[in-house]
């Protein structure tokens, strides 16, 4: 259940201006939370001399699904039960029940199909429904409105911002709605004898209902793809057709609770799932702070600073308790529904609480002075305290046993004892910090940081430590002014950095601690849970801890240039860096016949070296129209230079595939069993035609890139009518497909259609030899049936897909009226506009599945993994923005 990030927060109409800090020499200052970058978001004030002001604007956005996979359209419900004389397969014609798409062709001919109740069966062609997991979606809309108030004078000013966002998403009805509400207060203000003082005050508060995906029992999305491609599941929402729903009154007016018409034994209605189960989450954040200084000369200032981010986040999430069995009476004939299904949950309740809270405090001190006619400087230093808590309870009817009465959602109606866990955290940093900046005729500039960190998760002994950077830049083209070359380069920069940047370990790393105690029974897939008939147990936890950790140290070194051409009208950037962390701190799998899962380690040695290059241009520029272009491409080459013992290290998987890292190779690699190749020809078993499996699992990719590019363009005419658009693309990097192995599961996917009888692997090879000295032959022989293989034996390997895409990211048209037609109203600007995001999407013909963006693990190092996500979504639409 993904339910967002805090990012989700902001509200972008009370941001000023965003920073980018790419890299350890830019953000060496700020601390081990930037060491991978920053970006420096800078919220509206109000304006000295200025009026009051008024800005109103909305946006209101539509959103479809941009990706599905793709489905094969020539067979529906069913399976195969033999192979006639002739090579084709039989099949089985009353599997009114299955998930299985594994049919028969289709014929178009009219049939009974689903379950058979009051002695009536439904009818419908036997043909496909290309449509029905598309047209199971419906148009998400999101309206979002804004009021923004400033005003001030030449001794104090103020922001005043009101923001409420509403959507209903791509699911039908309105079970996963979203309601977000903002408050924000900027003010500050110059007091007397030099001081002067700001305060900013934000509040956040959001509710919404989640749609469950990936494979929980609850998912949406498993059960759509789990729809043969003859079920019309996109009609199907009428839980009260008898032949839809959950309970039904039958033909004599008697009502029966406990039965079911739904069509699939094996998965329950995503209406149902949409219906009954709820996953609601309440947000409320508080950020804020406070800020004192003083300049007692115009050149020195003191600040102090305090500031807090405190948010909760409450989840309740209900899962119906219920007991079905099919309405059919499964007599055996013709037509039969399969006798002795029953469709069961045991239901639950659970709430859980996430609680987090921040608080900052820094002094700093700078002076910034003319020293000379040539040289100027500054200098800073300051002291900064962080402390993070965070506060996590669990809580739950019974695992196992779930409520005893369907419906009352409560923790008195648990049917055994509760399940309850809880987690507290508290991590405190003390660090100082200085930063010297040196001038020299506005040409050459040195910049050089210092910081130390003190902080609570490292050994005692061992919690101190320390990180510089040093950066200096030349604009060469200061020395060219007046010569005929700054006709072309008017503008010329050589940089050059080195930097350090720390970062320590999570909270309680150190030891390894104790958790309650749990065994599973191994028939039931129940867990018997302690205490146990009033005897207390505890077990250790599954993760090893380290008691002698190191911080993690990133070591940059970068050098680039900035070129202007022709008055700017042709501008080039470009970067080397090269970034070597050791030490990095992870959770590493080890045997589990230590008595552990993982094992908290420092990593070894990884190492990042790329380039960065820029593109801009004018290529047309008039008084009444102009035309912008740019260009960014990026190339990362990771490598795992060293590793502890030399040993492999799993970063994320499951069974059948993992992450690791491994010596010599990019960080980030899958492994998996695959299909046995030999020199680019499958090798097959010589009895059934079947691709063999790989003995082990084998090296398939890394989910980083090679390389990530884009393209984008602002057309502007008479500053009125702008026009941009935004292409990118990532090239190269592999990603795992859940979705895909379900579907090739089910023969619902395009790779499961065409010829479905026996047929030989399409160039394959067959062992003639023994294993210790093969002999591989051509196979003209040995047929497989495509449903043995994609529903028993596909390796986890085959699912590992191309991740490149390019992505039609942004296009947007927005007009401004004319002040001369605003003259006379009480707006001073107005402004209305067209945009749409993520409007195409171009995949490889390999990638017949998901929106490689997709996620289902989070921000943390296992990445490009795709567990039936969510479909991710195109957005189009307008917004009105007007000022008095």
């Amino acid at each position: 259940m993904n339910f967002g990030n805090r990012g989700n927060d902001i509200n972008p109409d009370d941001v000023a201006s965003v920073t980018v800090l790419a890299g350890p020499a830019a953000t060496a200052l700020y601390g081990s939370r930037a060491s991978n970058g920053a970006l420096i978001i800078t919220t509206k004030s109000g304006n000295i001399s200025k009026k009051a002001e008024i800005t109103f604007s909305t946006t209101n956005t539509f959103s479809s699904v941009l990706k599905l996979p793709d489905f094969q359209n020539q067979y529906g419900q069913g399976f195969y039960t033999g192979v006639n004389s002739d090579g084709t397969l039989s099949y089985d014609t009353q599997d009114w029940g299955d998930n299985w798409s594994w049919g028969a062709p289709f014929t178009g001919k009219v049939e009974p199909w689903g379950q058979q109740i009051d002695g009536v069966q439904q009818q419908k062609p036997y043909s496909a429904t290309p449509n029905n997991i598309k047209h199971f979606f419906s148009t998400g809309f999101v309206t979002n409105n804004n009021i923004g108030i400033t005003s001030g004078n030449d001794k104090s000013s103020y922001y005043l911002g009101l923001n409420s966002e509403n959507s209903n998403g791509i699911y039908p009805t309105s079970v996963d709605d979203y309601n977000k509400y903002s408050v924000r207060f900027n003010g500050k203000a110059n007091l007397s004898n030099n001081f002067y003082t700001s305060v900013n005050f934000n509040y956040v508060r959001i509710q919404s209902n989640n749609v469950a995906g990936g494979q929980a029992g609850g998912s949406v999305l498993q059960s759509l793809y789990q729809t043969p491609r003859d079920i019309p599941i996109d009609k199907m929402g009428n839980l009260n057709n008898k032949y839809n729903g959950y309970g039904y009154t039958d033909a004599g007016g008697v009502y029966h609770p406990d039965k079911f018409g739904f069509y699939n034994e094996f998965y329950p209605s995503p209406w149902l799932l949409l219906r009954d189960y709820k996953n609601y989450d309440d947000v409320d954040r508080v950020t804020g702070g406070i800020n004192l200084g003083y300049k007692p000369v115009p050149w020195l200032d003191v600040l102090e600073r305090v500031t807090t981010d405190f948010s909760s986040d409450r989840r309740r999430l209900l899962t119906p308790k219920f007991s079905y069995t099919p309405a059919d009476p499964g007599v055996i004939g013709d037509p039969a529904y399969p006798a002795g299904i029953e469709v069961v949950s045991n239901g639950g309740y659970e709430e859980d609480t996430y609680t987090t809270g921040e608080i900052n405090h820094d002094l700093m001190v700078t002076a910034k002075k003319n020293l000379n006619d040539d040289f100027s400087g500054s200098l800073m230093v300051g002291n900064n305290v962080r402390l993070n808590n965070s506060t996590v309870t669990v809580t739950s009817t019974n695992q196992s046993a779930g409520l005893i009465t369907p419906g009352w959602y409560n923790f008195g109606n648990s049917n055994g004892p509760i399940y309850a866990t809880n987690y507290h955290s508290t991590q405190r940093r003390v660090s100082v910090y200085g930063d010297l900046n040196l001038a020299y005729r506005n040409m050459v500039y040195l910049d050089a940081t210092a910081r130390n960190d003190w902080s609570s998760t490292l050994p005692v002994d061992a919690n101190s430590f320390f990180y510089p950077s040093v950066s200096g830049s030349f604009i060469f083209s200061e020395l060219l002014k007046g010569s005929t070359i700054e006709k072309i380069l008017n503008y010329g920069k050589l940089r050059a950095s080195w930097a350090q940047v720390g970062n320590d370990a999570g909270p309680y790393q150190l030891t390894t601690g104790y958790s309650q105690a749990s065994i599973a029974d191994g028939y039931t897939n129940g867990n018997t849970i302690f205490p146990f008939s009033g005897v207390p147990g505890l077990m250790i936890n599954s993760t090893l801890g380290d008691a002698r950790i190191k911080p993690e140290i990133t070591t940059s070194r970068e050098i680039g240039t900035e070129l202007g051409f022709l008055d700017n009208r042709l501008s080039v950037i470009a970067n080397y860096y090269s970034n070597r962390s050791k030490n990095q701190i992870v959770a590493s799998s080890v045997a589990p016949s230590s008595g552990y899962l993982f094992s908290i380690v420092n990593a070894g040695v990884i190492q990042n070296q790329g380039v960065e290059l820029t593109l801009r241009g004018t290529p047309i520029k008039t008084a009444d129209f102009s035309l912008e272009l740019f260009a960014t491409y990026t190339r990362n080459k990771n490598k795992v230079l060293s590793l502890p013992n030399h040993a492999q290290i799993q970063v994320g998987g499951f069974n059948g595939m993992a992450i690791v890292a491994q010596e010599g190779k990019p960080y980030g690699e899958f492994y998996a069993v695959s299909n046995q190749t030999e020199n680019g020809h499958t090798v097959v078993g010589a009895s059934d035609g079947e691709p063999l499996p790989t003995a082990n699992a084998v090296y398939l990719g890394s989910y980083n890139p090679k390389y990530q590019g884009s393209f984008g363009g602002t057309l502007n005419f008479k500053n009125t009518w702008m026009l941009s658009f935004l292409f990118d693309t990532k090239q190269g990097g592999v990603y795992y497909s859940n979705t895909k192995s379900g579907i090739d599961f089910n023969g619902t996917s395009a790779e499961t259609g065409g010829n479905r009888n026996p047929q030989i692997w399409a160039n394959s090879v067959i062992n003639t030899g023994t294993a210790s000295q093969p002999v591989y032959q051509t196979n003209t022989t040995a047929k497989f049936i495509p449903q043995d293989y994609y529903a028993n034996f596909e390796p986890a390997g085959m699912d590992v897909v191309d991740a490149s895409y390019v992505k039609l990211r942004s296009l947007q048209l927005e007009y401004q009226l004319p002040a001369r037609l605003l003259n006379n109203s009480p707006f001073g600007h107005a402004s209305v506009g067209l945009f749409g995001n993520n409007l195409f999407l171009w995949t490889p013909k390999s990638n017949k599945y998901v929106d490689p963006e997709m996620n289902s693990s989070g921000s943390g190092n296992e990445q490009g993994f795709d567990f039936t996500a969510q479909p991710s979504v195109r957005n189009y639409g307008f917004n009105i923005k007007v000022t008095f």
